[in-house]
């Protein structure tokens, strides 16, 4: 019967349909999108800058991630960049000025975070933790949980002693190797989550508990496939049959769950008068009708630090043992540093950092070199934002490059060498303004201070009692990163422990 139907139709007749069907939804596209006059790809009828996109990263596969084939945009289009997908308008934006122009200059009108993404919606169908809400709610969160941080130890003695504790086992985990090969990434993770724990539940796992071991799983799968490509191009969501968004979602569940699990163990011992840990107060804020934050608002943005704070981190100490290998004579100068400053019979300290001047220059550098997160989490524009004579369209979701930042010539000079001199005046470390890890705006990370001060101790505890070598003379040790979800991560490598004594 279809045939039939079919045979006595026209082929003009079909044609013209689709024909103007083509031509009534690129006047309807014209007419309702915003126009902007940042310069891109055309886009397609439809499905936008998509396959220009798609054959632009096919065609550079030799390029190092898709972090780095977006700078090939830049190279092209200039420091910002428009991509259309459908109805959906992105902007990339490359390089330290017009970074900074969009995220502090406009911070009004670029602080928000895009709350109609397909994975956002997912994941968070009603409320958001403090990494993705919006508006009050995120300014009374972000002021609560800084204070709750430092609180709970942050830039205190008591915190010190936690990373200090964690420092202790990974020496002794490196010690039990006996100078055979190690892969760090497994272990790494266990300490930072362990620091982050015990802000959050007042304890630590040890290192080989399966409860621990499946959360830390779980969190490596969504930093590994946190659906990037799916927000930055939303038909992904829909079109991409082998989509991890519903597994994204599973492992996310999972650990709420365990999160909502050990806030009813903490209900039972929870005392208002005696507030020990993060869950405690969650537990202070239940039933308060007069409370500023939600219930469920306080309890995602702690699965928000418990997920922030593990893996970054990690990553970051990952890449500092590579560059330590790879470059021997920068970790000479960094252990005669921690020895002249520390010595070699006591814990390093967060005062020391004022000290150990080549090993602060050294650490900024391993994070810009490597710049662990490339894209920052994405902004939404709240009205048009003039940049330059150039408008972003309201509603425009913003993507921030903050490789781009990192890899700008003239804020660095020979940008892709590691040299950590450039931090260094008069033999004194400075901070130097276009250091962008941890992003810039009212949005840079929270966890900031609480990163550094693990970063730190926990480096000079392992270069202060183990010579680092590679595991095979001949490795050549890539310094090329694999973008890996939100994270950018060196290839698996393996290195030796020597102890010094």
């Amino acid at each position: 019967m279809i045939r039939h139907i079919l045979q006595s139709v026209d082929v003009f007749v079909i044609l013209t349909f689709l024909i103007a069907l083509l031509v009534a939804y690129i006047l309807w596209n014209n007419i309702t999108r915003t126009h902007n006059n940042i310069p891109g790809p055309t886009p397609w009828p439809i499905v936008g800058n998509l396959p220009v996109l798609a054959a632009s990263f096919f065609q550079n596969r030799s390029s190092r991630n898709r972090s780095e084939r977006f700078l090939k945009l830049q190279k092209k289009y200039g420091d910002l960049v428009c991509l259309r997908f459908g109805n959906f308008t992105q902007v990339l934006v490359f390089g330290y000025n017009k970074i900074h122009k969009v995220l502090v200059l406009n911070a009004d009108k670029t602080k928000f975070r895009p709350s109609n993404a397909p994975v956002v919606k997912k994941l968070f169908p009603k409320e958001a933790g403090v990494v993705l809400s919006n508006g009050q709610e995120w300014v009374d969160l972000r002021r609560f949980t800084m204070v709750a941080l430092k609180d709970f130890g942050v830039g205190k003695k008591s915190l010190e002693e936690k990373i200090q504790e964690e420092a202790r086992l990974l020496i002794e985990l490196f010690s039990k190797q006996n100078k055979k090969p190690f892969d760090v990434s497994k272990v790494f993770s266990k300490a930072t989550s362990n620091i982050v724990s015990n802000i959050i539940f007042g304890s630590r796992f040890d290192f080989n508990d399966p409860v621990f071991n499946r959360l830390l799983g779980n969190i490596e799968y969504l930093f590994k496939n946190n659906a990037a490509g799916e927000n930055l191009i939303p038909l992904l969501a829909y079109l991409n049959p082998f989509s991890k968004l519903k597994t994204i979602v599973k492992n996310r569940i999972e650990i709420q769950d365990y999160i909502r699990s050990r806030i009813d163990d903490e209900r039972r011992s929870f005392d208002p008068n005696n507030v020990r840990h993060f869950l405690d107060l969650y537990l202070q804020q239940e039933g308060k009708s007069n409370s500023k934050i939600s219930e469920n608002h306080l309890f995602l943005t702690i699965a928000d630090l418990y997920l922030a704070g593990t893996d970054t981190t990690s990553v970051t100490l990952q890449w500092s043992m590579l560059y330590m290998i790879k470059y021997p004579d920068v970790q000479k100068k960094c252990r005669v540093e921690i020895l002249e400053v520390v010595g070699e019979d006591r814990d390093p300290v967060g005062k020391d950092k004022d000290n150990l001047h080549y090993v602060m220059a050294t650490l900024h550098e391993v994070q810009r070199i490597a710049t662990i997160v490339p894209l920052a989490i994405p902004h939404l524009a709240v009205e048009d934002i003039e940049i330059d004579g150039m408008t972003i369209p309201k509603n425009a979701l913003i993507f921030p490059s903050l490789m781009s930042v990192h890899r700008d010539p003239s804020l660095w000079e020979e940008p892709d060498l590691f040299r950590p001199d450039r931090f260094l005046q008069n033999n004194k470390f400075v901070k130097k303004i276009g250091f962008s890890a941890f992003s810039m705006g009212p949005r840079i990370c929270l966890g900031k201070q609480l990163a550094e001060s693990e970063l730190l101790l926990l480096f000079v505890s392992i270069l202060q009692r183990f010579d680092l070598s590679t595991a095979n003379e001949n490795d050549e040790l890539s310094t090329v990163g694999t973008m890996t979800g939100l994270t950018q991560q060196p290839k698996n490598f393996q290195m030796c422990f020597l102890p010094r004594h």
